[in-house]
């Protein structure tokens, strides 16, 4: 029996499971290359490496509405499994938290681009031209979210990533 590529009503189908995958690996690697420029001193490098993280970010947003979209379009498996009400309320919630904040995140980054008084060049692709000037203080009120936001996404991950392995372990009994 394979995966079906649309959510049924007891898993999770294949769609949804290459767009979890893939926003995972574009998470992961906006994290390696934010931690690879946190500490470095502005430079062309630093710079390169700030557009590769935009870029990424960029990519990530679209991909999330994708998955946005695609999980209001099919059933959501959740449902169906025999965990208490609670847990089903609580796994919904916070699926729709990391939803929310990757998104904001992402638009955030957006907008940090638009106001930092730089070009920013999309993967060498196009470029978008910056809308107010580098000494913005729309600039650093939106850069201060930003990194709030990236401070709040761990917590997220670490309870869903604890979920997920718990119910690895001792299983989810689905309803037919």
């Amino acid at each position: 029996m394979g995966i079906d590529l649309k959510n049924s009503h007891t898993q999770y189908g294949l769609i949804a499971r290459i767009l979890h995958w893939s926003s995972v690996a574009m998470l992961l690697t906006i994290i390696v290359v934010a931690s690879q420029f946190a500490d470095q001193s502005p430079g062309p490098e630093k710079l390169q490496l700030i557009s590769l993280h935009s870029s990424i970010g960029i990519m990530l947003l679209m991909l999330m509405i994708a998955r946005l979209t695609w999980r209001n379009l099919n059933p959501n498996p959740i449902y169906s499994y025999s965990i208490k009400s609670w847990q089903k309320l609580l796994a919904v919630s916070l699926h729709r938290s990391i939803y929310l904040i990757i998104i904001a995140q992402c638009i955030l980054g957006v907008l940090m681009l638009l106001t930092g008084g730089e070009t920013f060049h999309f993967f060498d692709l196009f470029e978008l031209p910056a809308l107010l000037g580098k000494a913005s203080p729309i600039h650093d009120t939106i850069l201060g979210l930003h990194y709030l936001i990236s401070v709040m996404i761990y917590p997220l991950f670490a309870i869903h990533i604890s979920a997920a392995i718990y119910h690895q372990i001792f299983g989810l009994v689905e309803d037919h």
